[in-house]
């Protein structure tokens, strides 16, 4: 399996003061990858840098082989990479067939592939059909995450970055929620994941990743990880 993207060295800044410190990670083809680590300690803005929503100082982003580390965001998702950031941000006076539609935009002049994606979202995800012309600011937590997820898929992406997607919600909810990224991820997409239910996540990943300070501590299989006694204090020891 073929790495799909790579990052190498890479430094981010907000203003003067350093976020990341030299992060490398590979996600291959087909993966899940999870991106663990306390808060503050540069998960979101991996996921940011690597959107070019936060920019790379030093070191390289690449994806399927070219160099994407001076691209603007919008040609980032042209390229393939769709970001689903933390807090959902649907557009709450908007519809929930609205706010799918404007996941579309890049490929809008493709009508049918706009359609057979809409439908592929109400597939994975029945309670948005149910809801289609309900405003999104009057849909649940879940349900909100369940459009901003759907959202993300309407561009077509090759890579899903999902930034803590569980936040909030009911445990139950959550269930549903993994169980459609496994699904996703079965489908072709390959995924690379910030969560900070850290147990949820391991099952899910193939690979993992802990960061602490803006700088990657550990690395193995998802396995290993669940079975790494530091790992399991840190992160695993609660419900």
């Amino acid at each position: 399996m073929s790495n799909q993207l790579e990052l190498t060295q890479v430094d981010a800044y907000y203003g003067k003061i350093q976020a990341l410190r030299g992060i490398s990670l590979s996600v291959r083809n087909g993966e899940i990858v999870t991106l663990l680590g306390s808060n503050g300690a540069g998960k979101s803005t991996t996921l940011k840098t690597i959107s070019e929503l936060v920019r790379v100082r030093n070191g390289s982003i690449r994806f399927e082989g070219e160099d994407i580390g001076k691209l603007s965001p919008h040609q980032i998702v042209d390229r393939g990479i769709v970001h689903v950031p933390e807090g959902r941000r649907v557009f709450g006076a908007m519809t929930v067939t609205e706010n799918l539609e404007l996941g579309s935009f890049p490929k809008r002049k493709d009508t049918q592939f706009v359609k057979r994606t809409m439908e592929h979202v109400f597939e994975l995800f029945p309670r948005l059909k149910e809801r289609h012309k309900q405003k999104a600011g009057t849909l649940s937590g879940g349900e909100q995450q369940m459009l901003a997820i759907g959202r993300g898929l309407m561009s077509g992406p090759k890579l899903l970055m999902l930034d803590e997607p569980s936040m909030g919600l009911a445990p139950i909810v959550v269930q549903d929620i993994m169980k459609i990224i496994k699904k996703i991820n079965s489908e072709g997409t390959t995924v690379l994941l910030v969560e900070q239910n850290a147990k949820a996540a391991l099952k899910l990943a193939h690979t993992g990743y802990v960061i602490e300070t803006g700088q990657i501590t550990i690395q193995d299989t998802a396995e290993k990880l669940r079975q790494d006694d530091s790992i399991v204090k840190a992160y695993l020891a609660n419900p």
